[in-house]
């Protein structure tokens, strides 16, 4: 079963720490959240907690955002 958190750690987990960290400044979430997220350190966050990071990847993905910077890993191909 997929949860709203699956897609979110999978996306965190392309990134290097001192990414995770200006991702968390840009959100407006804890610098340690998305390391966290990432490495399986906090399972179980309010929506709350991951709307900042969930909304932030949102306006990534519609264009009212850019990253500043390349994932350090590639994102895995998304399945249709």
């Amino acid at each position: 079963m997929s949860t709203i958190l699956s897609p979110l750690i999978d996306r965190l987990k392309q990134f290097n720490q001192v990414q995770l960290e200006a991702i968390a400044e840009q959100a407006g979430v804890a610098k340690t959240l998305p390391r966290k997220l990432a490495c399986g350190d906090r399972t179980n966050p309010t929506v709350q907690t991951i709307e900042p990071l969930i909304a932030y990847f949102d306006e990534i993905d519609s264009g009212k955002r850019v990253l500043p910077f390349t994932p350090a890993k590639p994102q895995a191909a998304q399945e249709a």
